[in-house]
């Protein structure tokens, strides 16, 4: 489907600029004409999840309100046919499962994942239809020129004014008459009032509102100097993780969907290997105390976060037991389903807790105020050549632990080098682009994803076989606790030999990474 859209610069409203674009066609060479149809008058409440992923796939998913009715509309890149369904209800959130089955939800859900489909913007569009005819009285292209709102939330006290947007034209082809199309768009192309739209109706909407098209921030790209002093980018590093903690806060509080927590404890993860590996940029009495909040956040966070992947991962564990099995296992997700709701109410508690906001102030003060002499002896030390000495004494430590794993070793042996791991990808993502060329930090990365794969895997085994067999007490008393008992057997088994599987593909993984000599860095 052939298409083009423009904004316009024009004054009058949609039904004058469409008559002023079917004069400029009708004057044309070929004998064509226009019908202007009645003006349509639609709102539509945009959808995308908090970190704009549809945005990011061109897709727009809004729900259309029209004459009473609500339908889901889902729109492509230029070409595509729009994918249509009927909202029952409006939430606020949609959830992959929450939409109905089909075509829509199928194209959503490859994209989406299991992140929420949130009300992103309010746009009322009044539409004036107009039809280009052929010499023959049939419709060759389709245009539609619009006049556009952003709705303000508020109440209906408040009663916000409407913000008006660009209006827009666009330019629809029919099928069989690309020529004719091509003439059309040429005239309205002329008109000295339309530009090409270079920004979207929904990323116009957003900015008008005072939100970010590009939605909330999930990762920290800050440009370094590398002759910057350490304790100074070391810091800007942690102000924009910090940023991203606070705005994940809400989403995490309102339980929207589970990555919400995943990404604040990723920042909080990412902040803390900061500190950590960088410690001689900072006061060390400061930074132990800082490092002390950071853990004490993670600890707060971390049950619901553990009980989320169980939860998430469930159909995979049920897909391990046998098919006649399966069912048995329903109390042990019903009893995991409590607990994951009984952490989350303490979570939510102590992150609006008094204790908690002391000890986020004094995070914010601590990384406002800028290095001076009181700092560690690192502080004045160019960031490029300490990023570069961490860098090469961590990968030293993960290979030299990593080559000492064998068969035997305990999960904590296996958990710390994994910890050392993340830790070493999470310096070359926050410092390694702004220091040295892409060619040298992405297989570096690489590297470390691949060894991060097994180890996450082994560890994440290992938490799900704790959790499981912690349930045994209070399942064994619950009805079909005994079969779900039975069936829990099976699925341990299966995860057990998962994660020797995981552990015996360790050492070819760490070998990958150990011939990335980081004294390679340029």
């Amino acid at each position: 489907m052939l298409r083009r859209s423009y904004v316009s610069a024009a004054e009058g409203d949609a039904r004058a600029r469409a008559v002023g674009l079917a004069d400029r066609v009708r004057d044309g060479r070929s004998p064509l004409d226009a019908d202007i149809g009645e003006r349509e008058v639609t709102t539509r409440v945009v959808l995308d999840t908090a970190d704009r992923r549809l945005r990011a796939a061109e897709l727009d998913l809004a729900i259309e309100t029209h004459e009473g009715s609500a339908t889901f509309v889902l729109d492509g890149p230029p070409g595509a046919r729009p994918l249509r369904a009927a909202c029952a209800r409006q939430r606020r959130r949609y959830l992959v499962d929450d939409l109905p089955k089909g075509g829509l939800t199928e194209r959503l859900a490859a994209v989406v994942g299991v992140r929420a489909l949130l009300p992103l913007v309010e746009v009322r569009r009044e539409d004036v239809p107009v039809s280009v005819l052929d010499g023959e009285a049939k419709t060759v292209v389709r245009l539609v020129v619009s006049d556009l709102w952003a709705l303000p939330k508020g109440s209906p006290k408040d009663s916000p004014e409407p913000l008006p947007l660009q209006g827009r034209v666009e330019v629809t082809g029919v099928l069989g008459y690309r020529r004719r199309f091509a003439e059309v768009d040429s005239a309205v192309r002329g008109e000295p009032h339309l530009a090409s739209g270079t920004t979207t109706v929904v990323d116009e909407a957003v900015t008008a509102l005072g939100g970010s098209p590009h939605g909330l921030p999930r990762q920290v790209r800050v440009d370094l100097d590398g002759d910057e002093p350490a304790g100074a980018a070391a810091r800007r590093v942690l102000r924009g993780l910090a940023d991203v903690v606070e705005a994940q806060v809400p989403g995490t509080l309102d339980d929207l969907d589970s990555e919400f927590l995943h990404d604040l404890r990723i920042a909080v993860r990412r902040s803390r290997s900061v500190l950590r590996q960088m410690k001689r940029a900072f006061d060390p009495v400061a930074r132990r105390q800082q490092a002390d909040s950071l853990r004490w956040i993670q600890a707060v966070t971390g049950p619901t976060r553990d009980l989320d992947v169980q939860l998430l991962d469930w159909d995979e564990l049920v897909a391990m037991v046998p098919a006649d099995r399966r069912t048995a296992l329903g109390p042990a997700h019903a009893l995991l389903v409590e607990q994951r709701n009984a952490a989350l109410r303490t979570m939510k508690a102590t992150l609006r807790s008094a204790e908690h906001r002391r000890r986020w102030t004094a995070w914010r003060l601590f990384l406002a105020v800028d290095p001076g002499g009181n700092d560690g002896p690192d502080a004045s030390t160019p960031i490029r050549k300490l990023a570069r000495r961490r860098f090469t004494a961590l990968s030293a430590r993960i290979v030299r632990d990593g080559r000492a794993l064998t068969a035997d070793s305990p999960p904590e042996a296996l958990h710390e080098v994994r910890k050392r791991g993340k830790e070493l990808r999470f310096l070359f993502e926050l410092f390694g682009p702004s220091l040295w060329p892409a060619s040298e930090v992405k297989p570096r990365v690489s590297a470390l994803k691949g060894l991060q794969d097994v180890l996450g895997r082994y560890h994440d085994r290992h938490v799900q076989l704790d959790q499981l067999r912690a349930l045994a007490p209070e399942l064994a008393n619950r009805p079909g606790g005994p079969d779900a008992l039975l069936a829990m057997g099976s699925l341990i088994d299966r995860l057990e030999s998962d994660q020797r599987r995981a552990q015996a593909g360790v050492a070819e993984r760490l070998e990958a990474f150990a011939r990335l000599d980081p004294r390679g860095l340029t």
